[in-house]
């Protein structure tokens, strides 16, 4: 997924109406809410009418932000004319869930959708990401 195309002064200005509006605790509530609102979104818009090709899952990395709060960072590659990069995110609420999650999906091929007019925008929805994380085998 390229971050670049996405309009963020728009959103930022919207999480601090949230936060100023509701307070910190709830507004941060919203904002989380608001952030999963467009992410699906965007996703449902992929599904609609963008095209599709496999892409291979190249790397990851686990971050963390303050408490229960940790994600992995997927960077993979798709062909539609020429090799293409994108990145994914994926949210957990545990470090050993994304740090499992991460050996599962990496070097695994997975779907991406991909727009038309700019093949550098892809995305890849979280069903096919989780889908393949179950199907593969369980590493100790």
């Amino acid at each position: 997924m390229n971050f670049h195309h996405i309009p963020w002064e728009p959103v930022l200005l919207g999480v601090f109406k949230l936060l100023k509006f509701f307070g910190l605790i709830p507004g941060a509530i919203a904002a989380y809410a608001v952030r999963r609102f467009y992410q699906r979104r965007r996703q449902n818009r992929a599904i609609s009418g963008w095209p599709a090709t496999d892409a291979t899952i190249h790397s990851g990395q686990v971050h963390s932000q303050g408490f229960r709060s940790y994600w992995v960072d997927l960077t993979y590659t798709y062909f539609v004319g020429e090799y293409r990069t994108g990145k994914h995110i994926h949210r957990f609420h545990r470090k050993q869930d994304a740090e499992e999650f991460l050996r599962k999906v990496n070097g695994q091929r997975v779907r991406v959708h991909y727009d038309e007019a700019k093949p550098d925008t892809s995305v890849i929805l979280d069903r096919d990401l989780e889908m393949i994380a179950l199907m593969s085998p369980q590493y100790r």
